[in-house]
Formats: structure tokens, sequence, C-alpha cells
């Protein structure tokens, strides 16, 4: 968070700095271009011209004679103290103050032609004055505070006040010029600062290591992504250690049970087999032989699933015909005895798949659907009716897999729609219960995601439908 206030200071800082520069640039311009006019104006002929206000009208035009007296109206006086004005004097042609409002002490009752032209430009006896036209030979002088105002008289000629127009607007122009290239400067500047920073996020978010130069406005962001790449590349490499750990340790396991379940299988069978046993001690020994199968079965699955999780199943890749591999995968399974007499198995493909060739791994997809027939004649004991349908798909094609039986059950199915994780074991009520058995399913999921393909469900879980690529053009990186 330090950083990143770091870098908005930065940025104010430097908004700061190009407001004053930008300043600094109109001050210094603006005040060359008045010397320039001040030397001018003191070099013009004509002289300085009297500022003319409204207000000077009105009290004027309040104003009047009465014989040889001026009387000012209410309004002409209200004009006065609304405008700040210290006091008024009214001169004739001869310059005598023939009406004064308010006229400080001091003040002399006459003025020279000499003082008239001084005051009316600059000051009188200090105070800021301004002098307005009264009839034919007067004169009107209004006093402000003193210090109150600045005064200055310029004189513009007509050439020059044109020029003036001109030079306001290439002003403007240059001033929009500087202030959208120093933007671009700046702006310029701190990409180049930040464009380390979003190339380092874009690696780390492809896993790959970060190392930038720790410099800039964003040193203390360089630094946090350094210290998170390294922190990352460590956990990738703890997870590998332990991933390839699992996997050994799943392999070793599938391995060493083999040879005790191989013995088992062999009792159970010489002891099913022999005649002079009991039935029931047959029968049992017939029920042995199953489990072990079905404990066999899972352990090539838990192996399977540990494989593809960790990519080290790679595809073996092979042509195939998908209505041929279709029926031969159901007929073994009829043969074999995994499809019992109870399940009636019916096959329905388009014509097209009788023609059409894909590639991918036969003997995953053919243990994928071993798993979905496999899962309906488990889950219906008592014999149920299976329909196997296939269609053209687009890039490859897609199978159903639908039973009369009592289908999926819900749980089973979130579990399994689920992206992330498979959930084993859940708890309920404070209890730890077993979750849904899923792994045949998903091992399923699996293989069909390694070609590509999707899994998903229909009528309450009673049709489990399968998407298969074609895997010809391009091999499969599982994400």
């Amino acid at each position: 968070m330090k950083s990143i206030f770091k870098i908005y200071r930065r940025y104010v800082a430097t908004a700061c700095l190009l407001v004053a520069f930008v300043v600094c640039i109109n001050l210094a311009v603006w005040a060359g271009y008045a010397c320039g006019l001040m030397r001018k104006q003191e070099e013009a002929e004509n002289g300085g011209m009297p500022v003319r206000m409204g207000k000077y009208h009105s009290v004027a035009a309040d104003l009047t004679q009465d014989g040889n007296t001026y009387v000012l109206g209410e309004t002409g006086e209200a004009v006065l103290r609304e405008s700040n004005c210290t006091f008024l004097l009214l001169l004739d042609g001869a310059g005598n103050v023939v009406f004064d409002w308010q006229k400080p002490d001091g003040f002399p009752d006459r003025f020279s032609a000499g003082q008239i032209g001084a005051f009316s430009k600059w000051y009188l006896m200090d105070y800021p004055v301004a002098v307005w036209r009264y009839g034919e030979e007067g004169l009107l002088v209004f006093g402000y505070p003193k210090d109150s105002m600045v005064r200055y008289n310029p004189v513009w000629r007509k050439e020059e006040l044109q020029g003036m127009l001109q030079y306001i607007g290439i002003f403007v122009q240059f001033n929009i010029i500087l202030v959208l290239a120093l933007a671009f400067f700046f702006g310029y500047q701190l990409y180049r600062s930040l464009k380390p920073v979003g190339e380092g996020i874009d690696a780390l978010s492809e896993g790959k290591v970060v190392l930038l130069r720790e410099k800039g406005v964003t040193q203390e962001l360089r630094r946090k992504m350094n210290q998170t790449s390294r922190l990352l590349e460590r956990q990738q490499k703890e997870l590998a250690r332990r991933d390839t750990a699992r996997t050994e340790w799943i392999s070793g396991v599938s391995h060493d049970i083999r040879t005790p379940l191989s013995l088992i299988v062999g009792y159970a069978d010489e002891i099913a087999s022999d005649g002079e046993q009991k039935q029931d001690v047959r029968q049992k020994a017939e029920g042995i032989r199953t489990q072990s199968f079905v404990i066999k079965k899972l352990v090539e699955d838990l192996n399977l699933t540990s494989k593809l999780t960790y990519r080290v199943q790679p595809l073996r890749k092979q042509d195939y015909v998908p209505a041929i591999w279709l029926r031969s995968t159901v007929s073994g399974m009829i043969n074999s005895g995994e499809i019992p007499e109870s399940c009636e198995v019916e096959l329905q493909t388009e014509p097209v798949l009788e023609q059409q060739h894909m590639t991918g791994d036969v003997q995953l997809l053919t243990r994928a659907l071993q798993n979905l027939l496999g899962n309906s004649v488990r889950h219906n004991p008592g014999g149920c009716r299976i329909v196997l349908a296939a269609k053209e798909a687009e890039e490859g094609f897609c199978f159903c897999v639908r039973d009369s039986g009592k289908g999926i059950p819900q749980k089973v199915r979130e579990i399994l729609q689920d992206e992330d994780t498979i959930v084993y074991r859940e708890k309920e009520q404070g209890q730890a219960d077993r979750g849904p058995h899923v792994m045949g399913l998903f091992v399923v999921k699996q293989i069909v995601c390694a070609h590509g393909g999707s899994l998903w469900f229909e009528e309450e879980g009673r049709q489990v439908w399968v998407s298969v690529r074609n895997q010809r053009e391009e091999g499969w990186k599982q994400e």
C-alpha cells in the first residue's frame, strides 16, 4: 500500500510542478509583453485617456445647479457611498472648487491646469482619483481611499490592440501545446516505470519467475513483486515434490497390492470351483472373488486418476471408428460377464459413425465407457434396461448412457459438476460421514477432459452424456 501511495504522491507532485511551470511561463511571457507595451506607451505622442464608468454619469446627472450653488441629490450620494468614494469635487473652467462632498482637510480651493493634468492621470495628494466631464467647462473629481487601488492609464494604439488580440490567440495555443507536451512527457515517464510491473504481473499469471530491477518510483512495488515471485517459486517446488511423492506412493501401493490380491482371487476361485466344498462355502468364495475384482478395479481407478491429475498419463493415440469401438466394448463386457443377463443393452448409433475415423486413446476411452456401463449395472442389482446412443458432433462425436434405474444421485452430480475439486467426505451435523463414491465417474470425467470433451447429466441423472473431440491435429494438455 505504501508503494501505491508513493506513486500517487509522485503523480500529485508532478502535476503541481506542471501547473507551476506553466504559470511561470505565462507570467514571464506576460511580463515581457507588458514591458514592451510600457515602452511603446512612453514613446506615444498622445496622452492618457480618462476611464469612464456609468456611475460617474449617474452622479453627474444628479448634481444640479441652483443659482450659484450646486446640490447633489440622494441618488448621487447613494452612488458615491456604494462606490466607496471618499470625496467629490466639482471644478469650474478656471480650476476653482465650486462644489465639494466630504472634501478632506488641507485640500486647496483652486487647482492649476498643471495640477489638474497631473492628478487626472495619477494621484491627488496620494488619493487615487477619477475625473468626469461636467457640462461645458466643469470637471468632476471622484476620490477614493488611499492605497485602495493602483492608478495606471495605458494608452493603446489601434495596431497594438489588434496585435494583442492576435498574441492572445497564439498564447492560448502555445499553452495548450505546452501542457499537452508536458503531460505526454510525464505520462510516458510513468508508463516506462509501470511497464515492467505490468509485464511482471503477466509473467506471474503464467507461472514464470519474475526478477525486476528495483529502482524508480515503483521501486517498492517491484521489490514486493520480486518477493512474491520467489515465494511462488518455492511453493511450486514444494507442491511438485509433494505431488511426486503422492504419485509414487499411489503407484507403489497399487503395485504392492496386486500380489496379495491375486492370491486372494486365486484361492477364492479354487474354493468356489471345488465341488467337495459346501454350497454356502462356495458362495462365500465366489463373493470374495467378486469383491476382489471390485478392489482391483478401484485400485486401478485410483492409480489412473492420479496419473491424469498430475499429467503423467500421456495419450496413446490411435485411429478408431466410433461405432465399431462402441460395439466391441459392449460385446466384450457382455462376454466377460461384466454386464449380466439381467441387464438388457441396446446400442443406437447414427450411420455416419460407421464411416467416421477418429484419433484418441482407445484404452482410456474404453475404460470410461466401461465405468459408465458398470455404474448402471452396479447401482441396479435387480437388472435394468441400458441404452447406449451415439451421434455425430462438432469436431468429434458424443454418446449417451441411459438406464431405466434410479439414476445418479443429485449429490454425486453436484460433485462431478464442480470444476475445481472432488470431495470424498463431508461433515453433517458435526459428524464425519462418508460422502458419495464418485471415483469411477471422476475417472470418466478426467478421460473425457483429456480428449477435449465434456460430461453432463440429463433426466435427473438417468442420462449421462459424453462428448469426445478428435485428437488428430492437436495434442492434449490437461489444464
